[in-house]
């Protein structure tokens, strides 16, 4: 019997991360929009690319 490997689901975690990332980047963008540049929504766009980013190259996913 083999074992199921761990990469499956680190992969399916990036790609959830990167959904979050989907979620979260136009919220952050209107939030800049909003603000007018604010630092906070700035990050938070950048973590959001950031994850979209890993999701669709997925360094663990098969």
């Amino acid at each position: 019997m083999s074992r199921p490997q761990a990469t499956t689901e680190v992969g399916l975690g990036t790609t959830v991360f990167g959904i979050l990332g989907l979620v979260t980047l136009p919220i952050a963008l209107l939030g800049l929009a909003l603000s007018g540049g604010g630092l906070v929504w700035a990050i938070v766009a950048g973590a959001a690319v950031l994850a979209v980013l890993v999701a669709y190259i997925d360094p663990f996913g098969g």
